[in-house]
């Protein structure tokens, strides 16, 4: 019985597997392909930039903002501000806003992955998911 339950649960994932793959398949643009296997692409940093907001200082982390490993510090003065990134690593990023006197901290983090998906373009395809930083003002 035990035998049975446990090749029950890997065909489970076997299955699971398979419809993630096809999921990924259906939501390709195939027009964003890579021949090869990219090592870097565009992080996208959204800020509120507004009036009030002209320009807001940003400090970018290779991993997480507590761990203070700094791989980029600039002041922004548009959005979204594209950073040309190592893909296959995990970034945070923390834009600072003054407002009312007040220092408030906006924080995000995301990793970029290159997912190789020739099967859903039927021809050699790399694609970069992931690497979106939202960092805007929830209450502008």
């Amino acid at each position: 019985m035990k035998r049975i339950i446990k090749f029950g649960i890997v065909l489970l994932l076997i299955a699971l597997a398979g419809a993630c793959e096809e999921y990924l398949g259906s939501d390709v643009d195939c027009s964003e392909c890579f021949e090869y296997k990219p090592d870097s692409a565009d992080l996208i940093i959204l800020l509120t930039i507004n009036n009030e907001h002209p320009e807001v200082p940003i400090v970018l982390y290779r991993g997480n903002v507590e761990d203070r490993q700094v791989d980029w510090i600039d002041t922004v003065r548009e959005t979204p501000y594209n950073l040309y990134s190592a893909v296959d690593q995990y970034y945070s990023v923390s834009a600072e806003y003054k407002v009312d006197g007040k220092t408030i901290l906006a924080i995000d983090g995301d990793r970029m992955k290159a997912k190789h998906v020739s099967d859903a373009c039927g021809y050699e395809c790399w694609i970069v998911t992931g690497g979106t930083l939202k960092t805007e003002l929830k209450f502008d």
